[in-house]
Parts: structure tokens; C-alpha cells; sequence
């Protein structure tokens, strides 16, 4: 079985569980996970995770010793360390983008935009997980033709249908993602405050750890909101589903930042429609590729509180709107976006460049 080095600088931060569910499900190749710091372990367990060396000197070294026939580096900044390597070895490299490493601000005279460029002459294929930021990925001088749109895949078994009742009382809403600006979690609170005076039953939770919560529980405790609000914090997969079940609407209001970072589709939308849930989100990164604008949820601008609370009275106050949006969502990710088949068309890639890397 041919051997692929998967180099991730952190195995592997909470919030990735995209690339988990990706790497456990290859099966027609080795991959061997290279990282410089181990985390989650727990959380997330692989049988083969070896130390990243900082000298491309030695890594060549040990990828030559291991038999590597390829390297898969996920984030650009991850790629960018790989070149070295990759030239050492002369082998097939793929480079894996998600969005903070392609900000929406191209700073043309930054390191990291000058090595860009060269990573996109020296690789041999780029993968993007929406339209949107295959876009971006040209606008930074990447060629056409090395880009390839995979799209992030979810465990479909895992997050099951689950059959709602149509109710107008204690209507759950539920948000999940790092406690990140880009999540747009402060608008979020700020149109729930709209929801609830129209609404005093509903409820919001929010699932997930980062910066901005100290931020986010003063603007809860400002707004009065303490007793309908929840943080929930980080909580596992299993919990996760058993929250999903349980709501009514998803919400994500994504915005980019002003340093540029971005989503591409964010997998907990993805999670939430598979369970069946209607979803609430802005146009934003590529949001609009996964749900269509009043079949599977709504769209609006991004940080338009007015406009957020208004489509999240509508679904509180039309059950039915809910139950139907919900089925058409976990029809859309069951065959778009599950994992499984996601990694077999990676698995295609690589067995297509290492048997172009032989001639």
C-alpha cells in the first residue's frame, strides 16, 4: 500500500474534525501524519502520527526512509514549509486550503504572498472546499488548472434525520463554532434580543470555546439575556448531536474580518442540515453554495442584525417553513457532502499524481 505523508503543523486543534473524519476514512493508501505538536489525542486517535523535524534536510531524510510517494499539507502556510522538501524528493504534492491561510486582503508585499507564489509553481495541485475561494485561490496566481474544489465531508451516519413537531413554544435556537469574530456570534445575540421581545419563550445556545467569549457573555449580561442565552462551551460529537435534536433553527451569521480571514463552508452548518434543521446564515464565503436562499434556510447580509432577526421571527413563527427546509437540507449534504465519498475523489487525486509522478 503507497505511503502518504499528511503534514498538519497542530494534531489537531477541536475545531477540525473535517480533516479527522478525512483522514480516518482513506483507505486505499498509508497516510502517515506529521505534526510538530500533538493535541486531542483522545478526541481524535490515529495509529500513525510521527514528529514534524523543522529541518527540511532531515524530514526528506525520513519520508525517503518511510517510503513517502506523496505529501498532502494541509493549510497553505503548512505547504509552504513543504516545498523544500518536495523538491529534495522530487515527489507529488497536494496543498490543501480552508481559509484563514487565503485572507480576502491580498497584501501583495507580504512573505507570505511572495511564497504563495511559488508555492503555486512548485505544487502540484491545490484544493479548495468551495467555488468561492477557488476564486480566491486565482486571484492569488494559483493556475486554473491545479485547482480542485473538494468539498469538506460530514459523517451523515453520525448526524441522523431527526423528525421535528411543528410548535410555535420554546423554540431552541442553536449556533456552533469557535468563539471566533469571523462566527458573528455579536449579531447573532443582537437579533435573538429581536426574537425573544417578539418571542419570550425561544432560546438560544451557543457550542463552542475561543477569545471572544468574554466578549460575548458581557454583551448577554448588557442585553439581558442571561436567563434565555446559553455559552455552552466546547462539548463532544455525541453531546453535539443530542443538542441538535433538540433545536428547532441553526444559526451562523459568518463575517470577514477586517485582517481578511474568512469561511469556506462551515461543516457545523453542514452537521446541523444533515439532522435536519433549517438553517439561518449570511452570504458569506461559500455559505450560498450549501444553501440556497429560501429552499434550505435563508441568506442575509452580512451584520444585519435587522435582517438576521427577521428571518429567524419568520421560522420561529412557521413551523411547517422549519420541517420543510430541514428535509430538503439532509437531502442536499447526504449527497453532496458525505464524507465517505468526498475521500474516495481525494483518493483518485493521489493515485492519479503518483502514477503521473512515475513517468
Amino acid at each position: 500500500m503507497k505511503k502518504i505523508a499528511f503534514v498538519r503543523t497542530r494534531y489537531l486543534p477541536s475545531s477540525e474534525t473535517f480533516i479527522y473524519e478525512e483522514l480516518k476514512n482513506i483507505k486505499r493508501f498509508k497516510a502517515i501524519v506529521f505534526a510538530r505538536k500533538r493535541m486531542n489525542l483522545k478526541r481524535f486517535p490515529f495509529p500513525r502520527i510521527k514528529r514534524l523535524p523543522r529541518s527540511a534536510k532531515r524530514l526528506a531524510r525520513t519520508f525517503r526512509r518511510k517510503r513517502i510517494r506523496l505529501i498532502h499539507a494541509r493549510f497553505g502556510p503548512a505547504g509552504v514549509r513543504m516545498m523544500k522538501v518536495k523538491r529534495r524528493l522530487r515527489i507529488p504534492m497536494i496543498t490543501s486550503f480552508h481559509g484563514f491561510d487565503l485572507p480576502a486582503k491580498i497584501k501583495r508585499r507580504s512573505k507570505y504572498y511572495r511564497k504563495l507564489r511559488r508555492l503555486f509553481k512548485v505544487g502540484d495541485k491545490f484544493t479548495v472546499p468551495s467555488r468561492q475561494m477557488k476564486r480566491q485561490l486565482r486571484r492569488y496566481g494559483c493556475p486554473k488548472h491545479k485547482i480542485k474544489i473538494m468539498y469538506s465531508g460530514i459523517n451523515v451516519k453520525k448526524f441522523r434525520y431527526i423528525k421535528r413537531h411543528a410548535t410555535t413554544q420554546k423554540v431552541t435556537i442553536i449556533s456552533v463554532g469557535r468563539l471566533h469574530k469571523k462566527k458573528g456570534f455579536r449579531y447573532l445575540i443582537r437579533a435573538f434580543k429581536k426574537v425573544h421581545a417578539k418571542a419570550p419563550s425561544s432560546r438560544l445556545i451557543i457550542v463552542g470555546n475561543g477569545v471572544e467569549r468574554k466578549n460575548l457573555k458581557r454583551l448577554i449580561s448588557k442585553l439581558k439575556l442571561k436567563k434565555s442565552v446559553r455559552l455552552k462551551g466546547f462539548v463532544p460529537h455525541k453531546r453535539l448531536v443530542r443538542l441538535l435534536k433538540k433545536a428547532d433553527i441553526f444559526c451562523l451569521p459568518s463575517v470577514t474580518t477586517k485582517d481578511g480571514n474568512h469561511e469556506g463552508i462551515p461543516n457545523a452548518i453542514k452537521e446541523a442540515m444533515a439532522t435536519g434543521l433549517p438553517i439561518v446564515a449570511t452570504r458569506h464565503g461559500g455559505i450560498p453554495e450549501l444553501v440556497k436562499n429560501g429552499r434550505e434556510g435563508f441568506l442575509v447580509p452580512e451584520k444585519n442584525v435587522r435582517r438576521l432577526a427577521k428571518k429567524l421571527k419568520h421560522l420561529v413563527k412557521n413551523p411547517s417553513s422549519r420541517l420543510k427546509m430541514g428535509r430538503r437540507g439532509r437531502r442536499k449534504v447526504a449527497k453532496r457532502f458525505n464524507s465517505g465519498k468526498q475521500v474516495r475523489r481525494l483518493e483518485s487525486i493521489y493515485r492519479h499524481l503518483i502514477k503521473k509522478g512515475r513517468k
